[in-house]
């Protein structure tokens, strides 16, 4: 079967396609959550990766809430109930949402330094042939995704 190559969609400058590559990934515990994302990325030498899914644990996390200047920090024992985002070679987008024993529920920005309790596992899609990067967006006011369509080799 043949894979079809990335192109850029007409009508939107910021929309590309890729065919799309799954990774799957367990981290152990201790590890820390971003530094095995940014682990795999490197691996796979991947310009341009989406995390997709997450089920897993965590002790320490460090979650910057909408607005917020700075992170807040949670210690304790905490289910992941959701990690999205994007990955590029030097930066990463992740929002996360955990839940404490209670049930009570925390979101936003995941930040480094957040610790594996008992297990992070994760599938990523890499998209071969896009470049992710960052830029000023003068309506957000924010770096922002930027997408581009590799040219092939």
């Amino acid at each position: 079967m043949a894979v079809p190559s990335p192109v850029a969609l007409a009508a939107d400058p910021s929309a590309a396609t890729s065919p799309g590559i799954f990774a799957a990934l367990r981290l152990l515990p201790g590890a820390d959550l971003i530094a095995g994302l940014r682990a795999l990325q490197r691996r796979a030498d991947a310009p341009a990766m989406a995390v997709v899914a997450c089920a897993g644990s965590l002790t320490r996390v460090l979650i910057r809430h909408a607005d917020a200047a700075e992170g807040t920090l949670y210690e304790g024992r905490f289910e992941i109930t959701s990690l999205s985002g994007t990955i590029d070679p030097r930066h990463q987008h992740l929002h996360i949402a955990i839940a404490d024993p209670e049930g009570r529920v925390f979101g936003g920005h995941l930040l480094p330094g957040s610790q594996v309790r008992t297990t992070a596992e994760i599938v990523a899609l890499i998209l071969p042939g896009l470049r992710f990067g960052r830029a000023p967006c003068p309506r957000s006011g924010y770096d922002e995704l930027t997408i581009a369509a590799e040219e092939a080799p």
